[in-house]
């Protein structure tokens, strides 16, 4: 009875041996930093019944929300909500922006249909009504236009053209003289417009970066300063500012209930404010909590950089706590999507505006800016100090050469969607093809690309093991694969993952960029529907654990025939 019962141990440990063979590429996820509810938080806005609306450009979702509870529901979803600004007509309508896309929306409220009024119009951000009926919108945050322009409602006539103002027109209003006030984001002042005529005329000055600028029930005019954090009341006859409450840089837009009590976005935390401007009462309506919308990670001294779309977030590796929130208004309009880290530089990347920056890792300042790429998805530092982008839109990786930028050569081309880079020594590096559905090698002193894999499902982000192991964000199946870069050899790490953001029409194919980066043994991944970032551990011999040309099944096999073969031999001995 003894010898059986131990024979059945040893059929047990066989069987449980050889099924976790069959498992042995799965791994475990961790929750390094919890998922989070918006991705930031845009245009906010009252109807005529007092319902309170706001808009996630990212998210492409318009909510209602309830100012008591600040519960939210969602009145547009994705892909139709992508509102940036918006306002209700006398009708009930909703007309809105939908600035990634370059069109002009409008809801009716009787048939709970959406249509695009205006199209073609890159970056179209604010949005106003006057009391004549009269409809204005504005370009911002693009390099292909910052026009003022008059539209047609209705969407039977074409928009007409006003005027050109430097610095990017935004969220603006009419005042009680008749002029649209408007801040000038990226001059730092507030200025007032003839829509009519085009003439404008300074109002304000001494901003760090405006924003939203609005009256309320009293004609008095206050303004929205982004960079500084800060809710500003102005004189529009002399100038003068009179700061009104500081909270923390990311501020968008604001709007007046019809109590005259004022509510704040904030993009940066998915946050929305309510103050009081007489008593300078501040109440959170949302408060915001956890990451953004993360997207390329990059790990160095046991710190973990996130391009997080409207800041860069630093995060202990160890807690998950958000250690540092740098807001990104440098130098130009930049949403970063990807990030990499070195000793001494970080290096963003954004297909929103088509540039790579490289910044000061210590004081976060801009060093220089790359443009004229059409979507660059990654950037990587060499140790030379070169660099390389690769991008999507020109399907190539170029190489920078020299410091200004103006110095530059393709190490590949003719690729499909260049997304993710990854360093494995001084004269190769690898790179995902999102539309190939590859993962190859560049070798930069030929130029040839070798495949290393196929049959990837939308790969984005790639991160290289010392051990020679390639680990891959593959979006359309949502899982993380492993792969042996020397013989092609894969796993699936995990499935199931909350990866693949869903775009925009006429965007990049990759919306956003599912980052994902190694520190030691330990994989970090970005994930963008939830917002959180989870960790798995690599095991680094993987690929040397078994027999090259062994299955798991015949592993399985292999065992039982061992075992038949115990059992046989103490029969015989006994």
């Amino acid at each position: 009875m003894k010898n059986y019962l131990h024979q059945c141990q040893q059929v047990g440990l066989i069987l449980t041996s050889s099924f976790a063979l069959l498992n042995s590429g799965a791994v475990n996820a961790n929750i390094l930093v919890p998922p989070s509810p918006f991705k930031g938080l845009n245009g906010i806005n009252f109807d005529a019944a007092g319902q309170l609306y706001v808009g996630s450009v990212a998210e492409q979702t318009l909510y209602n929300i309830d100012i008591n509870t600040g519960q939210s529901q969602t009145f547009i979803g994705s892909p139709q909500g992508q509102g940036d600004d918006f306002i209700f007509t006398s009708t009930g309508e909703m007309l809105y922006t939908a600035t990634i896309s370059g069109e002009v929306r409008k809801f009716d409220p009787t048939t709970q249909t959406v249509s695009t009024i205006v199209s073609n119009l890159p970056g179209v951000n604010p949005i106003i009504q006057k009391d004549d009926g009269r409809v204005f919108v504005a370009q911002s945050l693009t390099t292909q236009g910052n026009g003022l322009y008059e539209i047609d409602p209705t969407g039977v006539q074409a928009p007409r053209f006003i005027s050109n103002n430097p610095g990017f027109l935004n969220s603006f209003d009419f005042g009680p003289d008749g002029l649209l006030y408007s801040p000038i984001q990226f001059g730092g002042a507030i200025v007032k417009i003839d829509v009519d005529t085009g003439n404008t005329l300074p109002v304000a000055s001494g901003l760090l970066s405006p924003t939203s600028a609005k009256f309320n029930s009293l004609g008095e005019l206050f303004a929205l300063d982004t960079a500084a954090g800060q809710v500003v009341k102005v004189d529009t006859n002399t100038g003068q500012t009179e700061v009104i409450v500081s909270l923390t840089p990311g501020l968008d837009t604001m709007a007046f209930s019809s109590s005259d009590l004022l509510y704040v976005t904030h993009t940066i935390d998915s946050s929305v404010y309510e103050i009081n401007t007489n008593t300078k009462e501040v109440r959170n309506v949302i408060e915001g909590s956890g990451l953004t919308l993360p997207n390329g990670i990059a790990a160095f001294d046991n710190q973990l950089y996130v391009a997080d779309t409207y800041s860069y977030r630093i995060i202990n590796t160890d807690t998950g706590a958000i250690e540092q929130t740098i807001p990104y208004f440098a130098g130009q309009p930049q949403f970063p999507i990807n990030t990499s880290v070195n000793n001494d530089h970080i290096l963003a990347s954004s297909w929103f505006d088509g540039s790579v920056q490289r910044l000061d890792r210590n004081t976060s300042s801009v060093l220089n800016t790359y443009g004229d790429f059409v979507a660059p998805f990654d950037a990587i530092e060499l140790a030379d100090g070169t660099i390389l982008v690769a991008d999507c839109g020109l399907g190539q990786v170029t190489h920078i050469l020299n410091e200004q930028g103006d110095n530059r050569q393709a190490a590949a081309s003719n690729l499909f969607c260049p997304t993710g880079l990854a360093v494995i020594d001084a004269n190769h590096v690898l790179v995902t093809e999102f539309l190939a559905n590859r993962l190859s090698i560049i070798n930069l002193l030929t130029g040839e690309v070798e495949i290393i894999a196929t049959d990837l499902s939308q790969p984005e982000g790639v991160a290289y093991h010392s051990n020679g192991i390639a680990v891959v964000a593959e979006t359309g199946s949502q899982s993380l694969r492993a792969i042996d870069v020397n013989t092609g050899k894969s796993e699936i790490l995990a499935a199931n993952l909350p990866i693949g953001l869903t775009g925009v029409a006429g965007g990049p194919p990759p919306y956003s960029m599912t980052g994902v980066t190694l520190l030691d043994d330990t994989i970090y991944l970005a994930g963008d529907l939830d917002n959180s970032i989870r960790t798995f551990e690599l095991s680094p011999n993987m690929f040397q654990s078994v027999p090259e040309k062994s299955s798991p099944w015949s592993l399985l096999a292999l065992g039982i025939v061992g075992l038949g073969l115990t059992l046989k031999s103490r029969i015989w001995k006994s």
